[in-house]
């Protein structure tokens, strides 16, 4: 009797502890979550950043407009949008691998990024880069039609 005694609060604490570091990973997996969110928004703060520094670029990253730069401007276009395309995607990663249901997702921001030309060229032109934020991408690359660098279209990379 004193055996089956010991044996049911051995497992009464053992489920107890068990409880116990489930809420303990959970703690952990938010804390991982919320940090690797905070890099992300780091990096996105980075393009807005240089988008600060070139503000004649802001029609191409918020406003949808067509991208019709060459040279240097296109360079510093691409850059921007590569810079904030990879945050989204990193926090895309992040968000499905650890779910919150509390807090809102970056999926708004990805829907917005698809329907931005810069931003469809630089998902299609490297889309590897873009795993996760990708999907966000197809249906607007297939009604759209793919764009290459320079979004025309024309598939030569020039305006």
């Amino acid at each position: 009797m004193i055996s089956l005694v010991g044996v049911v609060f051995a497992l009464y604490f053992a489920s107890l502890q068990t409880r116990r570091l489930q809420k303990q990973i959970h703690i952990s997996n938010l804390y991982s979550r919320y940090d690797a969110l905070h890099h992300a928004n780091e990096r996105y703060d980075a393009g807005l950043a240089m988008l600060f520094q070139r503000p004649d670029l802001r029609p191409y990253i918020f406003q949808r407009r067509p991208v019709d730069l060459v040279g240097e401007d296109l360079d510093r276009a691409l850059i921007v949008a590569d810079q904030m395309a990879g945050a989204v995607d990193h926090a895309i990663r992040v968000g499905e691998r650890f779910p919150d249901d509390e807090h809102g997702g970056w999926a708004s921001v990805a829907e917005e990024m698809a329907k931005t030309p810069l931003f469809r060229a630089i998902v299609k032109e490297k889309p590897l880069d873009f795993p996760d934020l990708g999907r966000y991408f197809t249906e607007e690359l297939d009604r759209n039609g793919p764009r290459d660098r320079d979004g025309n279209g024309d598939g030569d990379g020039r305006s």
